[in-house]
């Protein structure tokens, strides 16, 4: 054989076992592919986007449904269906690295269990301090031995598989310690997904979907407000957060106040039951006293008493309620035999948002990553949202101008003064009319809420109030253009005063002060002139009720005395406010009852209860 001949025989057989250590070197990489692999990715990656994106908004939602405007089938169905292509995902990421490199794979899949097993063990066993997204600051970093304990648990949870994974790639007997190839971690997998499921297909079992009404084409409208009557009208106009001693100071700074309130008396000793927007408006609007019950069996149940809108329907009034959907009613069919200034809308104008700003996708899967994750990081997912968290979950493909949002704050306060500047008003209602008007109010310092006032000054508290007020005012000049200013009753007041840690300041008396809330009143018939103080009067948002029927000429009895009976009987009655936190930790804190005799400014007269203490 010739030299040339060897050398391509040579080159054969180097070609030879070049192609047979490719095919070796393919059936490597695609024995890889196989159960022991397999099977922890499929099970952690669809465990992991089931918790994540399913089981967990679900339990949210059905945990909360009065504070969904959606039905359960416009949560469920997204979520499930982002879960399954999440997981889907995963699973293709896992095995790209599978094919990178076999201990890359098991490393991350090792990750992705442990923050599945902290998660779930922090929303099963360790959320008992899971705080109400109200929209009010929480904060958990305020008991930092808990919270620091509770994030070191969940890192040594999370951290425990990405341990054994790696200990077993030195370790001689590997058994003990791998889990990533072994049954553990595809078992516990499993195994947290089943109970999940159980716990998700119970929950589905034993919910009544039938309480809750979703009506997504109904809303209160702005319009109705604006029709007056001129036989009579009762209109009040609730300004939130407004304390008496604050109101105080608004007259010092703001004095044209006092001309602008004609009419009306300031009762300075006045309180209110609660510390809070609920239950302060429901019990106001439907007399129905809150004991510390369940939230939402509470506003169902009061709606559906013997409430003072149905007592003046009784009677031949028209009902407008422009209130907030989280503290005061669950649903707008909650109202529809009460109230009439409900509105529909064509459903092909309403449109449901699932993947948009705080849609239905991105808002529930925020809530959720919130319950698994550590108390630490639990404000850094919950950031941004209110009280009534789900109202982007609907939209409304053009603007519906007289539409009440279903959160009260600065956006419907400013749509509210937009709407009753660029539209008549009217005297020409057919029946009297009942008109309670839910402001923003003595809230966090706006400036475009004081802009309706003046953009000049420093921004505060103060000013934001006073330019709040404004839309009283504006409100109070249409009246009078129609010439039933006179004739009707108008209050004012707040419905609690400032929050309860603010409960002992000085005020502008010097004395030790509590928390008292704002009450102006101008009955039908009362002189004009500037505004009155009443200083001595012990009058009680408990007494609301009663004297929004005595000032319709309903007789009250059945409801208790009245803002007049106090003041023109000389009664001294015993005063009650209860105190509850519902932006820290946990459910609903029923925290201390006082009882208040005498000047509820002076602290020294509040008198906790024993038993609440």
């Amino acid at each position: 054989m010739s030299r040339k001949e060897k050398n391509n025989s040579t080159k054969e057989k180097d070609i030879k076992t070049e192609k047979k250590s490719e095919k070796s070197s393919g059936k490597k990489l695609l024995s890889r592919f196989n159960r022991k692999n397999e099977v922890p990715i499929i099970l952690v990656s669809l465990a992991f986007s089931l918790t994540l994106f399913f089981f967990s908004p679900i339990d949210i939602f059905l945990g909360n449904q009065r504070e969904f405007i959606v039905s359960f089938g416009h949560v469920a169905v997204p979520m499930l269906l982002t879960a399954l292509v999440f997981a889907a995902d995963l699973c293709l990421v896992l095995n790209i690295l599978l094919l990178i490199h076999e201990k890359l794979c098991g490393f991350v899949t090792s990750i992705l269990f442990g923050v599945l097993l902290a998660g779930y063990t922090q929303s099963l066993v360790l959320n008992s301090k899971m705080a109400a997204v109200t929209g009010d600051s929480t904060d958990y970093k305020d008991n930092d031995r808990s919270v620091i304990l509770n994030l070191v648990l969940l890192i040594c949870i999370a951290a425990l598989p990405v341990i054994l994974t790696v200990i077993s790639w030195f370790a001689k007997n590997k058994k003990p310690f791998s889990i990533t190839k072994g049954r553990t971690m595809p078992y516990i997998s499993g195994l947290i997904c089943l109970m999940q499921l159980a716990g998700t297909a119970s929950s589905v079992a034993t919910a009544d979907f039938s309480k809750y009404k979703k009506q997504y084409t109904s809303y209160l409208s702005y319009e109705q407000t604006t029709k007056l009557s001129k036989d009579g009208n009762i209109v009040v106009f609730l300004v939130d957060r407004l304390d008496s001693l604050w109101m105080d100071r608004i007259i010092k700074e703001y004095p044209d106040v006092t001309e602008k309130f004609d009419g009306f008396t300031f009762y300075q000793n006045n309180v209110s039951h609660n510390t809070n927007t609920f239950p302060s408006i429901p019990q106001m609007l439907t007399h129905s006293m809150y004991k510390g019950n369940d939230w939402v069996d509470y506003v169902g149940s009061a709606w559906e008493g013997e409430t003072v809108e149905k007592k003046l329907k009784a009677n031949g009034y028209d009902i407008n309620l422009l209130i907030d959907n989280l503290t005061t009613y669950g649903s707008v069919a909650q109202l529809q035999d009460q109230c009439d200034n409900i509105n529909h809308c064509d459903p092909d104008e309403v449109e449901f948002n699932y993947l948009g700003g705080k849609g239905i996708i991105p808002a529930m899967t925020q809530l959720s990553l919130s319950k698994l994750s550590p108390y630490m990081w639990k404000n850094e997912f919950i950031n941004g949202f209110g009280a009534n968290l789900s109202s982007d979950f609907v939209q409304y493909k053009h603007e519906v101008n007289d539409m009440q949002p279903m959160a009260v704050g600065l956006e419907s306060d400013l749509k509210y003064y937009d709407y009753i500047t660029s539209h008549e008003f009217t005297a020409d209602a057919p029946n009297k009319t009942f008109s309670f008007i839910h402001l923003n109010g003595a809230h966090d310092p706006e400036q475009e809420l004081a802009d309706l006032y003046d953009s000049s000054i420093p921004l505060d508290r103060w000013v934001t109030t006073r330019g709040d007020f404004e839309i009283l005012f504006y409100y109070f000049d249409q009246m009078k253009k129609l010439g039933v200013y006179d004739n009707s009753t108008i209050i004012v007041l707040g419905d609690h005063g400032r929050a309860p840690s603010e409960i002992e300041v000085d005020d502008l008396d010097g004395l030790t002060s509590a928390i008292t809330t704002a009450l102006l009143v101008k009955p039908a018939g009362a002189e004009n002139g500037e505004l009155s103080y009443d200083r001595d009067s012990e009058l009680s948002l408990d007494f609301f009720p009663a004297s929004i029927l005595e000032y319709a000429g309903i007789d009250h009895e059945e409801y208790g005395i009245s803002f007049n009976d106090v003041v023109e009987k000389d009664l001294h009655p015993d005063r009650w406010l209860q105190t509850f936190d519902f932006g820290g930790y946990g459910k609903t804190i029923y925290k201390t009852l006082y009882k208040i005799n005498g000047d509820a400014r002076d602290f020294d007269n509040w008198e906790p209860q024993p038993e609440h203490e």
